[in-house]
């Protein structure tokens, strides 16, 4: 009887053991898929590979947008930015405008006039920043918190259905790997 497998694992585990405190088997897991990766990752790879993610990914931003329109034709939001940005105000008190632009990743013309349509749309107010009398803050009004309630349940019932083939830890996985790629 080969044990060849056997010894490999052995190997494997002692060597989580003198890098690692932990005894869990969990933890183990993770270490070995990321050492396996790493040594499947170091082989010789061409540029197609970073090509294919990065097209995948648009697909998925344009699959999300495609899903969300239909939700957002029968709102007073239009976009998915839009949606964004109203519930980023929610569960904060405040954004000076370019904070919520910065942490959109949007150039500031576009995230101005996705400001300005939620202005117009009574959405949103603005006010004089305190701090700096050339900035002006913004805060989503009793209308704008009224129409996230009223799309987010369709909103988000449109994101579980995107990620409903996944368990949950693909999501957990698929959720660091981004979180990786986006910093």
């Amino acid at each position: 009887m080969k044990l060849t497998l056997l010894k490999d694992i052995i190997e494997l585990i002692e060597d989580f053991q003198t890098s690692n405190d932990s005894e869990k088997i969990e933890d183990f897991t993770i270490w070995l898929n990321n050492k396996l990766f790493s040594l499947n990752h170091s082989e010789e790879h061409s540029t197609h590979d970073e090509l294919l993610i990065a097209f995948k990914i648009m697909l998925l931003n344009k699959e999300l947008k495609k899903q969300t329109k239909n939700v957002l034709s029968k709102s007073n939001v239009s976009s998915i930015d839009e949606y964004s940005f109203l519930l980023h105000l929610n569960y904060q008190e405040s954004f000076r405008k370019m904070e919520l632009v910065d942490l959109h990743n949007l150039e500031a013309p576009t995230g101005i006039e996705i400001i300005k349509r939620l202005l117009k749309n009574r959405l949103i107010d603005e006010f004089p920043d305190k701090e700096d009398k050339r900035a002006k803050r913004i805060k989503i009004t009793k209308k704008g918190i009224a129409e996230l309630e009223s799309i987010k349940p369709r909103i988000d019932s449109t994101f579980m259905k995107l990620t409903e083939p996944l368990n949950l830890n693909e999501k957990i996985q698929i959720s660091g790997l981004l979180d990786k790629l986006i910093h």
